[in-house]
């Protein structure tokens, strides 16, 4: 049976723009998934280029934290009598309690250069093979002449890279040194001599210090980290004969059929100007394939040297091959079946739609997965950053908290959650959160990473912190959209630093005391001559003759200070003095009472009787009583109230002297630093600090204790004021004498 030709031409005309149609909307389609190839490509690249950045980044901190480490090290040795002085033996063993620990660091050897030897000249090195001597003149060494200078009296000489062959490789190295000056104090040395005796120095592995922070780096599945100087040369680079060679034309060297054009002005006009940023360039090899291999690569610096002089260009690549072959493979395998469908859709438009769903549903579940293997690299990368001791925490150009991490709320005291959207300002003192937004806003002006070190105030505890300001930028490259702040909480160390400070002028103190306490003798003894005439000359029962004991008694305890002075760094191991605590609080107050009467302070006194006598030197408690009442006196500027009181502790069985007074008390913020050495809030010229220093150390040298109690003038009216309580050991009581009945038993 033949059909009907009318039906056939219908058929016909409905097939044809039918399938120009179907063709139009494959055509369609196939450029659009162009268009998402592409577009997923950018989105994926940019997010892996970023992590690399944070790679790089992270490396390069760590970089500098250890060159940091380095340099302490090196001034903790150098402060050692054991180096300062070359002591026979001990050097060496000193020598090695810094070498196990910093040779995983590169440090190859140390070397103490001697000036002033009584040999000729040599240097005292310990490395690998052990410790020796080397004698040889190092007087033009570029270390000894740099230390000679005064000028570089503390300072840190990091001298230049100096590649040198091993084997058929070759290492570059690097020299870290400081001058050594006689400074310290042991019992061989009770006084050092100050003068410069030579110079320390570290000679580093620039390869394996590199190397320690680049080896375990991986980026994507076979990326690596790579790092070079100023001058070009390759510091660590997985490919070890490229270290030590100049990166310009190394490569070239290994693969001259491919052009490393791109990586080379990459180099030259971004990494070593010190900039940060990412690309893209082809190598000729990859992982021990030999080959044209198109990589991706993030690049940063580190300081070689802390004023940022000197850096070290770090970069991290990998192949883009990593990023785009799974999603490229995926889009080819859909085209290609796209392609298929234009000429099978005239014959079986259902099979095209069939097929086409399929693909889709497909493609969509390789992108959820894609998706969620992104997903997770983030959750990896956000656990790194809430499990980090540092606070991290970003800021928009509000000045408001976009997120934080845990450390950073912990400080703050607020959920990590409860944070975002909140204004710096509301978390930190006014001073503080202005400055803390300054440098957010010259980020978002300059668009450059910035670094500050400064004490910050949060929550009622001061830190030390060290932090980097980092613009995040947006899609486009070149708009700051946040700033990433990471703040190293640097307290201990800054605590230690000044600790350090405060025992070099405390040496200098010693120094400066001894020769004071010289000169002081002369004119008391010249007082106590006088005043030992004068009272045979005065009658007893006389005002006068009270007043010349009072200065006799007075310029005896001055006298014993200056002995006291003259033997400071002897101290005895036992104390067998016992005194009258109620006398000594007395005699202290024959000598204030006029001031006390010109500062309009009225004294209550309630001293005691029948107390037992208490451990220690009298003249040195009347000092710390009088340093008592003289710092009550100056919190009591407009007059007040001073409260005295001996009693024993029921509690600890201690003979206890209470100071009380009505002053303005002591704030929250300087409490725990009262005792410190040189701590004062009085006016230069009307306090040296070392007051309350001295008291505590000399209540703690008899073993009794020193405390207080203070309510700062804030507080609420007639509240304020501070209490000082001093507990002493009483004198032991004699042993009873055994009864007739046990003398008749024994």
């Amino acid at each position: 049976m033949v059909g009907n030709p009318k039906e056939k031409t219908g058929i016909k005309r409905w097939l044809t723009p039918l399938g120009l149609l179907m063709v139009v909307l494959l055509a369609v389609a196939f450029v659009l998934g162009l268009l998402s190839l592409r577009r997923t490509q950018e989105i994926v690249a940019d997010d892996f280029q970023q992590q690399q950045l944070i790679l790089a980044r992270t490396t390069a901190r760590q970089m500098e934290d250890g060159l940091a480490f380095l340099r302490r090290e090196l001034k903790i040795l150098a402060y050692s009598p054991s180096i300062q002085y070359l002591e026979s033996e001990a050097w060496a063993n000193r020598m090695k309690v810094s070498f196990d620990e910093l040779s995983r660091l590169g440090v190859a050897a140390i070397v103490r250069i001697d000036f002033e030897g009584s040999q000729a000249p040599r240097a005292f090195v310990l490395d690998a093979s052990g410790p020796h001597i080397v004698h040889r003149d190092f007087s033009r060494a570029p270390e000894a002449v740099w230390a000679r200078d005064p000028a570089h009296h503390g300072q840190i000489y990091q001298g230049p890279i100096e590649v040198q062959p091993q084997g058929n490789l070759k290492a570059p190295f690097f020299d870290m040194a400081t001058p050594v000056y006689e400074e310290s104090v042991d019992e061989s040395h009770p006084k050092p001599g100050g003068k410069l005796d030579g110079v320390l120095l570290f000679k580093i592995d620039a390869s394996q210090f590199t190397g320690h922070f680049c080896a375990g780096i991986r980026s994507g599945r076979t990326g690596y980290c790579w790092v070079m100087n100023m001058g070009g040369i390759f510091l660590y680079h997985p490919e070890k004969e490229f270290i030590g060679e100049d990166a310009f034309t190394a490569r070239g060297r290994r693969n001259p059929a491919i052009s490393f054009t791109k990586i080379n002005e990459i180099q030259k006009s971004k990494m070593l100007a010190g900039e940060e940023g990412t690309s893209q360039y082809i190598s000729g090899w990859h992982r021990g394939i030999v080959g044209q291999v198109d990589k991706f690569v993030a690049f940063t610096h580190a300081k070689a040297i802390p004023d940022g002089s000197r850096i070290w260009p770090v970069a991290v690549v990998a192949p883009t091959d990593e990023v785009y072959g799974t999603i490229h493979s995926l889009y080819v395998r859909q085209f290609l079946i796209q392609g298929l469908l234009i000429f099978a859709l005239v014959l079986a438009a259902v099979a095209v739609i069939y097929y086409e769903m399929r693909w889709s549903v497909e493609l969509q579940q390789e992108v959820d997965r894609k998706t969620t293997d992104l997903r997770r690299s983030r959750e990896q990368y956000k656990s790194v950053v809430e499990n980090a001791r540092d606070f991290i925490f970003l800021i928009n150009d509000a000045g408001a908290f976009v997120s934080a991490n845990t450390a950073a709320a912990r400080a703050l005291r607020v959920p990590a959650a409860g944070l975002a959207g909140k204004a710096v300002g509301e978390y930190f003192a006014p001073d503080e959160a202005a400055a803390i937004l300054k440098q957010v806003q010259d980020v978002f002006d300059t668009r450059k990473s910035l670094e500050l070190k400064s004490s910050v105030r949060i929550r009622d505890r001061v830190y030390w912190l060290s932090t980097h300001f980092v613009p995040v930028f947006g899609e486009d490259g070149r708009t700051v959209e946040r700033v990433l702040v990471m703040a190293r909480d640097i307290t201990d160390r800054q605590r230690m630093e000044e600790q350090m400070f405060q025992t070099e002028k405390l040496a200098s103190l010693g120094t400066l005391s001894a020769g004071v306490a010289h000169e002081i003798n002369n004119p008391v003894g010249v007082i106590l001559g006088f005043t030992e005439i004068l009272l045979d000359r005065i009658p007893k029962d006389t005002k006068e003759y009270e007043i010349l004991k009072t200065i006799e008694r007075q310029g005896l305890n001055a006298k014993k200070i200056v002995e006291k002075l003259m033997t400071y760094a002897r101290r005895r191991s036992e104390y067998h003095e016992f005194t009258d605590i109620n006398s000594d609080i007395s005699n202290v107050l024959l000598l204030v009472q006029n001031s006390l009467l010109t500062a309009k302070i009225d004294l209550d006194l309630r001293l005691a009787s029948d107390l037992p006598r208490v451990r220690g030197d009298s003249g040195e408690l009347q000092q710390v009583f009088f340093n008592l009442v003289n710092n009550a006196v100056a919190a009591m500027p407009h007059g007040g109230n001073l409260t005295i009181i001996t009693r024993i502790n029921p509690y600890s069985e201690m003979v206890e002297a209470i100071f009380v007074d009505t002053g303005t008390g002591i704030p929250k913020e300087i409490a725990d630093r009262i005792f410190d050495p040189f701590f004062t809030t009085k006016k230069v010229g009307e306090g040296t600090g070392l007051g309350l220093a001295v008291s505590y150390a000399i209540i703690t040298k008899y073993g009794g204790t020193i405390r207080f109690e203070t309510r700062a003038q804030e507080a609420e009216a007639g509240k304020h004021g501070t209490s000082f309580f001093i507990s002493l050991p009483p004198e032991p009581a004699a042993p009873a004498a055994k009864s007739q009945s046990e003398a008749g038993q024994a």
